[in-house]
């Protein structure tokens, strides 16, 4: 009698642990399936392969998507800079990038890259918290993580 109360009690415990991971699974892919490129703020992680640098003051190199208007914004690692996007299911386009004026010496040639990119790219991935913004051969020209909820939206 006692090893069949300890067999069922084995089964509950099988079946409890079954469901709950079955519905962290279901939450995972949920939240994946809400994940939207606006109202985030994303740093670069990798651009053009390489490790991104930090800009000017130690800030790192963001992006903005702000839903009203589609326009993009962020800091290049020495100016910041905006523009507009569109995009649809996994295609993305930017348009040309106004930044501000300065030169800064260490960081330039990224923020130079950063630009390009921005103007080649024509896809992009979420997936947890990266996106991943590519070209229409599928490289992978810039990956940023999310940091949280875009400055001016907390």
């Amino acid at each position: 009698m006692r090893t069949a109360m300890n067999f069922k009690n084995i089964i509950a415990i099988i079946t409890a642990m079954t469901i709950t991971m079955g519905c962290q699974n279901n939450n995972a892919a949920e939240n994946e399936e809400n994940l939207t490129l606006e109202g985030h703020y994303w740093v670069l992680k990798t651009i053009a392969g390489k490790s991104a640098i930090k800009g000017e003051n130690n800030k790192p190199v963001s992006i903005e998507f702000l839903a009203e208007n589609n326009i993009y914004r962020g800091f290049g690692g020495c100016n910041n800079y905006s523009g507009s996007f569109e995009k649809e299911q996994n295609t993305i386009s930017f348009g040309p990038a106004r930044a501000t004026r300065k030169f800064c010496q260490t960081t330039m040639d990224q923020e130079s890259a950063l630009f390009e990119i921005l103007s080649k790219a024509s896809s992009y991935k979420l997936s947890k918290d990266t996106l991943t913004v590519g070209s229409d051969v599928n490289q992978v020209l810039a990956v940023f993580v999310m940091q949280g909820p875009t400055p001016s939206s907390k």
